[in-house]
């Protein structure tokens, strides 16, 4: 069993990661948004309506990527951040497993825009596993399912 102290810092950790991930994800997007922006276009071929709303999309995506950022990195409201952070990441992750397979090649998800760190859609799929899992670490390791 781990120690208190060992959860702590865990949570610690994954609450920085997951914050700052998103801090740049925001920022980055509200910089340059058109790798973001081409990826709904992309959705927009199978799902037509989108295509109106493709701003709405990216730079509300950037906002509420910002504000998980902002709970995150300040420690607070965390089964709200989490719960957030987790749906985000499952919407994130659905659309572009979508595109994976379809078989289609996306050289960037946008995912930090101006800020970069692309690398197709595999590494953006693993990259998005590997948060969520530590999205579902960081829940279960908060305050409100501790049992000490």
């Amino acid at each position: 069993m781990l120690s208190a102290k060992v959860k702590q810092r865990s949570l610690l950790v994954i609450r920085l990661l997951l914050g700052t991930l998103f801090l740049l994800s925001g920022v980055g997007k509200l910089i340059s948004a058109g790798d973001a922006r081409y990826l709904v276009e992309l959705m927009a071929t199978e799902v037509y309506w989108l295509i109106e709303y493709t701003d709405l999309i990216v730079y509300g995506t950037s906002v509420v990527e910002l504000i998980l950022a902002g709970f995150l990195l300040w420690g607070r409201e965390l089964p709200w951040a989490f719960g957030g952070s987790i749906l985000l990441l499952l919407g994130f992750t659905s659309v572009l497993g979508y595109f994976w397979l379809q078989g289609q090649s996306v050289e960037s998800c946008g995912c930090f825009g101006a800020f970069g760190g692309g690398g197709g859609l595999e590494v953006t799929l693993i990259r998005n596993l590997v948060l969520i899992g530590m999205v579902i670490g960081g829940y279960l390791l908060g305050p409100a399912n501790r049992k000490e």
